[in-house]
């Protein structure tokens, strides 16, 4: 958090200067009052000038323009805006503040608005939308407790970083933080993760090895893309938050641990809990308080402020011509903060200077990339460890996976014991015989694939793939 907060006072009706004087003396917000919008535009190029007072009605006739050209000059501004309106056409205002409130209601509406704006800053949590705001104002009154937080929300959009603030908020801070994928890690693997294991509980189980959850004693565990566990993890995972203790793998004694879980994912829980993908008393566990985050495109005035802040962190003064500005704003980032945060390293990288023009930024978007091009980083294990051990768990899941499938194919389609008539001598012939199937069996369960795969005895997420793989879907 910055020590110094900065606001300037724009003057204009007395009520801006009975603000000022009646506010508290000796705090930490210094406010500097400035004649008119021409002196204060010339005021915002100083780094540290977070917050702008404007009476609207006393510059009614240029306040728009001022305004336009605050958004675009200084977009990492917060503005308070006193007014009887609510809202004002083409221009982005953070806080509309009523100026028929007494001196001490408007006051106090300031602090707590720069209270949810110090917040979000310590968190790197960038923009000035109205659902980033309202998700401090909760991440505010729940980081103290030890309830069970859901984040839901579009892959990058910062759940991760939301989860990390309620940590850093809460009365667990100088304990762990422990993250895990839980999508980047195969079933078997993500409960030794997480529970532990001991000593010859499975093959190459050479030693003794604490899970996540004894990582996280006292501080926090956050699960990310919980929606992708597999149900048997998630019957573990549920007596383990509701007991408080579990039995690592391989070993008899119960182990009791003092974790707050925060969980999140992009997936719609509620509709994994109706079609039995999801196990209804565990998100009603997890989701005892719900932070929603929403596309990128949903919030566009978050757009400017997450480039001024990027760029400037980067030290690079470079602006955007009004085309390439309009462009930025309504193209739909498909891959929300993640994907404009790649679009800025990729423009740095072409070395760019003065004014980036609309044909500049046109060439580096490309509407086809894949957002999410982070490597699976699991916490507390070495990078090579966790990279061997992935790799050696996708192959033997492959492998088990081509022949249960060589078997389920030769019930299906042999003499009924499992034995092929007809050899399989191309890898074509096997995916002929896999997608037709996969088509029967969904034919006979009516289309459920929770049935499907439980009766070609796969995995759903197995069976997901291959529907995508033979346009199933």
């Amino acid at each position: 958090m910055i020590a110094e907060k900065r606001m300037l006072a724009i003057k204009g009706d007395k009520l801006i200067e009975q603000v000022c004087a009646s506010w508290p003396k000796g705090t930490d917000l210094q406010i500097e009052i400035v004649d008119g919008l021409s002196e204060a535009l010339s005021h915002l190029t100083k780094p540290a000038q977070k917050f702008v007072l404007l009476d609207f009605e006393s510059h009614e006739m240029d306040a728009v323009p001022f305004l336009r050209k605050l958004n675009r000059l200084s977009p990492l501004t917060d503005v308070f805006l006193l007014t009887g309106r609510r809202a004002i056409a083409d221009v982005s205002v953070d806080h509309f503040i009523d100026s028929a409130l007494s001196l001490g209601e408007i006051e106090q509406s300031i602090r707590d608005a720069i209270g949810i704006r110090y917040l979000l800053d310590s968190a790197g949590i960038v923009g000035h939308s109205k659902n980033l705001r309202d998700a401090a104002l909760r991440i505010q009154q729940v980081a103290p407790t030890d309830i069970s937080v859901l984040v839901t929300g579009p892959s990058g959009t910062g759940k991760e970083l939301v989860a990390r603030a309620l940590h850093e908020n809460s009365p667990r801070k100088d304990s762990e933080f422990v993250s895990i994928n839980c999508a980047s890690i195969p079933d078997t693997l993500l409960e030794s993760e997480l529970f532990g294991y001991e000593k010859g509980a499975f093959t190459g189980a050479d030693s003794k090895q604490p899970g996540l959850l004894q990582h996280a004693h006292k501080g926090t565990l956050f699960l990310d893309e919980i929606g992708e566990m597999f149900p048997r993890l998630q019957a573990k995972l549920l007596r383990a938050i509701e007991t408080k203790t579990f039995t690592p793998i391989g070993g008899r004694k119960a182990v009791t641990v003092d974790v707050r879980i925060i969980a999140a994912t992009n997936r719609d829980l509620e509709a994994d809990v109706e079609s039995g993908n999801f196990r209804a008393d565990l998100y009603y566990r997890l989701g005892v308080i719900n932070i929603q985050l929403i596309r990128l495109a949903e919030r566009p005035e978050d757009i400017l402020p997450l480039i001024a802040h990027f760029l400037g962190r980067h030290k690079k003064g470079i602006g955007f011509s009004p085309d390439a500005t309009n462009l930025l704003l309504k193209y739909g980032w498909p891959g929300n903060v993640r994907e404009l945060t790649n679009f800025l390293q990729r423009l740095l990288i072409t070395e760019p200077h003065g004014e980036i023009s609309r044909e500049t930024v046109a060439s580096l978007l490309d509407k086809h990339a894949v957002a999410d091009r982070s490597l699976p980083v699991v916490t507390n294990i070495k990078t090579e460890e966790t990279g061997y051990r992935l790799i050696y768990q996708a192959l033997l899941n492959l492998a088990n996976e081509i022949m249960d499938m060589k078997k389920l194919i030769g019930k299906h389609f042999g003499d009924g014991k499992g034995q092929e008539v007809h050899p399989l001598t191309a890898a074509g012939d096997l995916e002929e015989m896999e997608e037709r199937l996969i088509r029967e069996t969904l034919a006979k369960v009516d289309g459920n694939r929770k049935k499907a795969a439980s009766f070609l005895g796969i995995g759903e997420r197995t069976l997901y793939r291959k529907l995508k793989k033979y346009n199933l879907m």
